[in-house]
């Protein structure tokens, strides 16, 4: 594979930040295909997905801004290759998750003086999604270890460095997706619920919005983490993003909302706190409904 990219390609400037590396022929990957995979990495950062996605065979990835758009430009080629030969699952999108990055840190909004330190902050950010999106650490630095130059440019750190700060990214992630669920296990009335307000069906946009999260359920007795988009969609996640549920108008005026499953029904109150109700009529706690990154309360 290091004969397939023998050099970079694309040099970073105000307006465009390239992976690296030259296109050759190959399989085709569809333009919805590589749209489908940004979506998921811009939804695990809790934002709207406001990117256009171009092929553009001259660049294997790049991220530019165009008109005043944010732009992410692949050879359609260059990603089939990496699919096919490196990481069926992740390998592309550990590439397009590090030209978000680009997006989201502002790099491309500037002419950079420390293009080392945006090439090094964007590979954490990809290292930082893919884990929460549930690779393995040898899932997500498996791109980087097979096709970036091992020694470095003006432009781009070399290999063991951008897979060091890809590593820690996903370590990162790792740390916080262990502590959140202590959090939830070992200290769940130190929590901070979010307010809620009562579930009105028809103020609910479910055309655009589920790709932007505004708060999770931390279930006590559930290693599972659960989100709440935007639309009123209840996705899980336990290494896998699946949609569980949506809001539903509640049993009760002391309630703002419920969650029905195939499982079981939950009711969540004005105060964020999630109840189920038992067989014989009691209502029991069983989690809370919290900011996208839970706080903890502190004492006066």
């Amino acid at each position: 594979m290091n004969d397939y990219w023998p050099n970079e390609g694309r040099v970073p400037s105000i307006s465009a930040l390239g992976y690296m590396g030259r296109p050759d022929s190959a399989r085709t990957v569809d333009l919805a295909e590589a749209r489908t995979q940004v979506e998921r990495v811009v939804r695990v950062s809790g934002l709207e997905m406001n990117f256009e996605m171009i092929v553009d065979r001259a660049a294997p990835a790049a991220a530019e801004i165009i008109n005043g758009r944010r732009v992410i430009l692949f050879d359609p080629r260059f990603m089939a290759q990496v699919a096919d030969r490196i990481c069926p699952d992740w390998g592309a999108m550990s590439i397009l998750a590090h030209e978000v990055g680009h997006h989201l840190a502002g790099h491309t909004l500037r002419q950079t003086t420390e293009p080392w330190r945006d090439e090094l902050e964007a590979d954490e950010f990809s290292g930082f999604v893919l884990a929460r999106l549930g690779a393995s650490l040898a899932e997500t630095t498996s791109a980087a270890t097979r096709i970036l130059p091992e020694q470095p440019t003006p432009t781009h750190p070399g290999r063991k460095d951008r897979i060091a700060a890809i590593v820690h990214g996903w370590q990162n992630a790792e740390a916080l997706i262990n502590a959140e669920i202590s959090q939830a296990q070992h200290n769940n009335r130190g929590l901070v619920p979010k307010r809620q307000t009562r579930y009105d069906p028809d103020g609910e946009d479910e055309r655009s919005s589920d790709l932007v999260l505004v708060s999770r359920i931390i279930l006590y007795d559930d290693p599972s983490d659960y989100y709440i988009t935007r639309s009123g969609r209840i996705d899980s996640y336990d290494g896998t993003r699946r949609p569980a549920g949506r809001k539903a108008l509640p049993s009760s005026a002391d309630f703002a909302w419920t969650l029905q499953t195939d499982a079981m029904r939950f009711d969540v109150d004005y105060r964020g706190r999630v109840y189920m109700r038992l067989p014989s009529g009691v209502t029991h706690e069983v989690g809370l409904v919290v900011a996208l990154l839970p706080q903890v309360a502190t004492a006066p």
